[in-house]
């Protein structure tokens, strides 16, 4: 099985990887499935995959990302594809 590319954006700033996560976010509340995964470079790598996008990143950050932005928004509807 082919290896997937990933953006690999754990040495950038936050506000870059804010930025991703959003994208992200914006999927998920279309309907687009999430997964995380930890990297096989093990703690704190994690792979975060949602429709094109695929993100090497670190679970701290995304931790805090989602502590301050994701719960502040309300649940996505829920749709049958």
């Amino acid at each position: 099985m082919p290896r997937v590319k990933r953006l690999d954006i754990r040495g950038a700033s936050d506000e870059e990887k804010h930025r991703h996560y959003e994208a992200v976010d914006a999927l998920y509340r279309q309907g687009k499935a999430v997964t995380v995964k930890e990297h096989k470079s093990g703690f704190p790598a994690v792979t975060v995959d949602c429709g094109d996008i695929r993100l090497l990143t670190d679970c701290l950050t995304l931790e805090v990302w989602w502590a301050a932005f994701g719960r502040q928004r309300p649940a996505p509807q829920q749709t049958t594809q």
